[in-house]
């Protein structure tokens, strides 16, 4: 009798035990958050929308998913037919494919992430499209607009890249590039162009950016006015909108002559930065604004164009963030990148450069020891446009000049 009850416990406790594990494991399934790497489940909305027709060729696609997911399972999972090429980026729990080329017209597109699959088909021609901004606004094309205004100096710079000027009517008073827009009618400032102004000028296309007062945006809707908003994250995205605006206004030609130029000046300053080894690459900070002393973090057009330029970028920040003198001479960066004048365009006194090479407290950093301590014209470097590429070539020559000579 005694053995047997020793005997029934040992089984039994064991059995016990896993009784309320499995128990347990079932009362609280759902609840948990559980990484499986099947994150489809867990997509909350998608872009283009389901079964979406008219879709613009031009377009991105995104999935937002309502809970943290594995992103390298989801791009693992990520797919498209027809097959197109492109990159993934993410903004929080949204995950943004950019296609690499326009997709094909009046074709039916299929999107698999791990089980969960949506379809939506693309406009038969340019002119009957629909989009989704980088606004959030979606918008819809039945005719080529011939009128348009510019409410960012990038996005004008994008218009006349694209053999547009003579349809441009209105630009904000910071455009200045090319020369040619001196002579446009202006429409205020980029924080606050003048609504009433805008609506008399009677545009068919407004183009926006980033950064614009959502205020406006809005009102210049309810004038029912076309806007488009535009928001490069990188230089990919930056290829994207070339593309885009090709094709909401007729001149897609243009635009894959200038994105082909584009891509093959990446590439071949790719190519060169691929030789360097680790310890080759100096570190870098890229100085926007002086006093208190503002850098440009990750995820930033300038934290991209040092990696491509084969330095590394030390600002210990996500986007645009102040940095403390303790701080940087603490970081005692290799190199120092500073905007001219005084952070947009290019005037008689770059302000970031001769703050940094008068401070008594910064004589020691390794930079300005070495001369390192460099000025870039401010409008090619913080505009998402076609001259993002000259930053970039010119980026890579102050910090590996022996590879251009």
């Amino acid at each position: 009798m005694k053995i047997t009850m020793k005997t029934n416990k040992t089984i039994l406790i064991p059995a016990l035990l896993l009784l309320l594990t499995v128990t347990l494991y079932l009362l609280l399934w759902g609840h948990l958050p559980v990484d499986t790497g099947q994150s489809s489940q867990s997509i909350a909305a998608v872009s283009p929308p389901r079964e979406a027709t008219n879709v613009c060729v031009a377009t991105k696609i995104s999935a937002t998913f309502s809970d943290v997911v594995n992103r390298p399972a989801v791009e693992a999972a990520f797919a498209i037919e027809p097959s197109v090429p492109g990159r993934f980026y993410w903004t929080g729990n949204t995950m943004t494919f950019v296609p690499g080329t326009s997709l094909a017209y009046s074709t039916t597109y299929t999107i698999l992430i791990n089980d969960e699959a949506w379809r939506f088909k693309t406009a038969g021609d340019r002119f009957s499209v629909t989009i989704t901004d980088d606004l959030g606004y979606t918008i819809t094309f039945t005719e080529k607009p011939e009128r348009i205004i510019s409410l960012a100096p990038s996005n004008t710079e994008i218009l006349f890249a694209l053999g547009l000027e003579e349809n441009v009517i209105g630009v904000t008073e910071y455009c200045n590039y090319p020369p040619e827009t001196e002579d446009k009618e202006k429409i205020g400032s980029y924080t606050t162009p003048n609504i009433e102004k805008i609506v008399n000028l009677n545009p068919d296309l407004v183009l926006a950016a980033y950064g614009n007062p959502t205020g406006t945006v809005e009102a210049l809707k309810r004038f029912n006015l076309t806007v488009v908003g535009l928001n490069a994250r990188n230089l990919y995205e930056i290829l994207y909108n070339l593309r885009l605006v090709g094709e909401l206004t007729g001149t897609s030609a243009n635009a894959s002559v200038l994105v082909a130029d584009m891509v093959q000046r990446i590439e071949v300053t790719d190519e060169r930065m691929s030789r360097l080894q680790d310890e080759e690459k100096p570190t870098v900070l890229h100085i926007i604004w002086h006093d208190p002393i503002w850098v440009a973090g990750r995820g930033t057009f300038e934290d991209e164009l040092i990696k491509r330029s084969g330095g590394v970028n030390i600002a210990p920040v996500e986007g645009y963030r102040a940095l403390s003198l303790e701080k940087l001479i603490e970081l005692n960066p290799d190199v120092i990148i500073t905007p001219s004048g005084s952070g947009m365009g290019c005037t008689q006194t770059d302000f970031c450069y001769e703050y940094l090479m008068s401070e008594q407290r910064l004589c020691g950093l390794e930079a300005i020891r070495t001369q390192r301590v460099y000025v870039i014209n401010a409008d090619i470097v913080c505009r998402a446009g076609p001259r993002i590429v000259e930053a970039l070539e010119e980026m890579a020559k102050m910090l590996h000049p022996a590879l251009f000579e």
